[in-house]
């Protein structure tokens, strides 16, 4: 430790996150310096699974109704949990989720690419995750949505009736009867409104 010690002191030691500055104080700050630096290799080595996982994923659905929304890794070596959605432009049941999951289970078991045991879980987005891509707002036309968007160098919050989307944008119609026409690139969160 002494020796990590010195190379962080002597500004030298950067295992992969950023060279250090020169140690000052206790050893509470190079402990902290440590944690952050093994933080961001546990975090890239994540990244990349998921983008593993990702391609997987992608070649499996190619050619079918159903299309990848996001991809979670959490977890450490021996206790990962590989979170994949996927969603589709018709019905979207157990059966099918169940055929995915085996299908990308085999591909990663095949090409050995999650290292120790994990657990694979590939489910719909659900209700209360946002709604990110294109595909997931077209399906949702006529649900009522909370989006919360740029406007005029801000950030405001408006409740509507999404009853447009297109590869562009989206539009919503407010209580008040107006029309809001929104790009992707403005919304910062949009989320299904739940009724109750």
């Amino acid at each position: 430790m002494a020796e990590i010690a010195a190379l962080f002191y002597a500004g030298s030691y950067s295992p992969g996150c950023a060279t250090l500055a020169p140690l000052v104080g206790s050893g509470v700050f190079l402990s902290f310096l440590f944690t952050n630096c093994v933080l961001s290799a546990v975090n890239t080595v994540q990244k990349q699974l998921a983008d593993q996982v990702r391609q997987f994923t992608e070649e499996v659905i190619a050619g079918t109704s159903y299309f990848l929304v996001d991809v979670e890794v959490r977890g450490h070596k021996g206790t990962r949990v590989v979170e994949v959605y996927v969603d589709s432009t018709d019905d979207l049941g157990h059966d099918d989720l169940a055929v995915i999951s085996k299908e990308v289970g085999f591909l990663l078991d095949l090409e050995d690419i999650v290292d120790g045991s994990y657990k694979l879980e590939v489910s719909s987005p659900g209700i209360k995750r946002p709604l990110t891509l294109p595909k997931q707002f077209q399906k949702n036309v006529g649900r009522t949505l909370r989006v919360r968007h740029h406007a005029d160098g801000k950030e405001e919050i408006v409740v509507g009736d999404l009853t447009a989307a297109d590869g562009e944008g989206i539009e919503l119609e407010q209580s008040s009867g107006e029309q809001l026409v929104l790009s992707y690139d403005d919304i910062v969160q949009a989320r299904i409104e739940l009724p109750w």
